[in-house]
């Protein structure tokens, strides 16, 4: 088993766990989060600013429910596929993204969110 693999397995145990301090030990200092959208939240850069991110989304959304399947593991990178059921700024909706992670040094230095396409 590759440390890559390790860490991904270890990293969802403690998404479906819900474990944000246990997330966070996995990011490195300079983290980027990636979100194909415009405004603030497309490209966040740093802890800080990554766990200010993270308080906007739990401000604004109200999950009703969320799974997540993998990791899938490929190199120094691992991916995990969410589907949600949230409420956000009042309007309900279901949907899909993929959160691509990539190590180094044993860290979280990227992740990079796709969402499925619309019809």
């Amino acid at each position: 088993m590759t440390d890559t693999t390790q860490i991904a397995r270890e990293f969802v145990k403690l998404l479906i766990e819900e474990d944000d301090a246990g997330l966070q030990e996995y990011w490195s200092d300079d983290i980027v989060s990636l979100e194909p959208q415009e405004g603030e939240m497309a490209r966040v850069e740093g802890r800080e600013a990554l766990l200010a991110k993270h308080a906007w989304w739990n401000e604004n959304a109200e999950m009703h429910s969320v799974s997540t399947d993998g990791p899938y593991v490929f190199g120094d990178q691992f991916a995990v596929r969410f589907t949600m059921d949230v409420t956000m700024f009042g309007e309900r909706s279901q949907s899909s993204e993929v959160g691509i992670y990539t190590l180094k040094d044993g860290k979280i230095v990227e992740e990079r969110f796709l969402y499925a396409a619309e019809e």
